[in-house]
C-alpha cells in the first residue's frame, strides 16, 4: 500500500493554516497516511489550530517545532520522522482540491516515477496589477508561487515544481540526499532555489518525474507581493540560487568569473526598459527589468558577493 506523509511547514500563519488544514481534512485518506506540521518557531496560536483539529482530523494530525529558520530546515525536521511511502508537500497558505492527495498518490503507483506535482492556481487578496500578466509562458508566476503547464499529464523535463504541489517517494529522496537547505527560503531573503534543484537532481540521478494537472491547488497571493519591487527582489535572488545550483554542479571545480553575457544582459535590460516605458508598454518595461536583476543577482553569487551556505547542498546520489 502507497501510504503518504504530508508535510506542512509553517511560520506565524495560524488563521491560513486553519483553512489550509479545513481543505486538506476532506482529502481520501488511507490506514499508515499522517500529517505533520513542521512548525518553524512560531509564537502566534499555530499550536493551539494544530491541537484543535488534531482531535478530529481524519488521519493522525501532529506539530513539530525546528527553530532553525528557513522552511527547508522545517521540511527537512518532518522528513527525519515522516513514515510514509510517498511525501506529499504543501505550504500554510494553500488550499488543496478533494482529489489533491488520491491524484498525487495514483500517480506514484509507478515505481518507475518517484516525483509528481501539479498546478498552482492563484487565490487573489485584491485584482492583479495591469503589467502582471500571467498567461501563456509567462514567468511572472514564480515569485507568486504559481504555475500552470496546461491540462495534459507530462513528464517534467527541466520544468518545475512547487513545494506547494508535490509529492516524492521517500525512499528517492533520502537516496539523492533531500532538500537543499542552503537554497530554501529564509526569512529576510527572497531565496527560492531549492524545488528546482531538487526536481532537476531526482531526475539527473535516472527517476522520472511527472506533471499531473488534475492534482490542484490555490496558493494565497497577498497584495504585499503585488509590488514591483517585490518582483525585482525575487529575480535578483533567483540570480543568486541560479549561480549557487552551478556552483554546486561543478563539484568543486573553480567557476570563471561572471560571464560577459550576464554583463551585457544586465545593461540591456536596463535600457529596454526605459525605451519601453517612454513608449507605454508598462509590460515590456517590466520583462526587461526582471532581465537586469536576474543578471545582478547571478553577478552577486558568482562572484562572491553574496555567499550561500553550500556546505549544506545535498550530495548527489545517481543510479546504477
Amino acid at each position: 500500500m502507497t501510504t503518504a506523509s504530508v508535510i506542512i511547514a509553517t511560520y506565524n500563519r495560524a488563521s491560513l493554516l486553519e483553512e489550509c488544514l479545513q481543505h486538506l481534512a476532506r482529502q481520501t485518506f488511507v490506514r499508515g497516511d499522517e500529517v505533520l506540521i513542521a512548525d518553524n518557531g512560531s509564537t502566534d496560536h499555530t499550536a493551539a489550530v494544530v491541537a484543535r483539529f488534531a482531535s478530529h482530523f481524519p488521519a493522525p494530525l501532529s506539530r513539530l517545532v525546528e527553530p532553525t529558520p528557513g522552511k527547508s530546515h522545517a521540511v527537512a525536521a518532518a522528513l527525519r520522522v515522516a513514515s510514509g511511502t510517498i511525501v506529499a508537500l504543501t505550504d500554510d497558505d494553500v488550499n488543496v482540491s478533494r482529489e489533491w492527495l488520491s491524484e498525487l498518490r495514483t500517480a506514484l503507483v509507478d515505481p518507475g516515477v518517484a516525483l509528481a506535482g501539479g498546478p498552482v492556481d492563484p487565490r487573489w487578496q485584491r485584482p492583479a496589477p495591469g503589467w502582471l500578466q500571467l498567461g501563456g509562458h509567462s514567468r511572472l508566476g514564480a515569485p507568486l508561487g504559481l504555475v500552470d503547464y496546461g491540462p495534459v499529464p507530462a513528464p517534467l523535463g527541466q520544468r518545475t515544481l512547487l513545494g506547494s504541489n508535490m509529492a516524492v517517494r521517500r525512499s528517492v529522496l533520502q537516496q539523492v540526499g533531500g532538500f537543499a537547505t542552503h537554497l530554501g527560503k529564509v526569512r529576510g531573503t527572497l531565496l527560492s532555489g531549492e524545488d528546482h534543484e531538487l526536481c532537476q537532481r531526482i531526475q539527473s540521478a535516472g527517476f522520472a518525474a511527472r506533471y499531473v494537472p488534475t492534482a490542484r491547488v490555490r496558493h494565497w497571493v497577498p497584495a504585499e507581493r503585488m509590488r514591483l519591487l517585490y518582483f525585482v527582489g525575487w529575480f535578483y535572488w533567483s540570480g543568486i540560487a541560479n549561480a549557487a545550483i552551478e556552483q554546486g554542479e561543478a563539484a568543486g571545480r573553480p567557476l570563471s568569473r561572471v560571464p560577459a553575457h550576464f554583463v551585457r544582459q544586465f545593461v540591456s535590460g536596463l535600457a529596454g526598459a526605459a525605451v519601453s516605458m517612454v513608449g507605454g508598454r508598462m509590460p515590456a518595461a517590466v520583462d526587461r527589468v526582471l532581465d537586469s536583476a536576474f543578471a545582478a543577482g547571478y553577478a552577486a553569487g558568482r562572484s562572491g558577493l553574496v555567499a550561500l551556505a553550500a556546505d549544506t547542498a545535498p550530495q548527489v546520489a545517481r543510479s546504477a
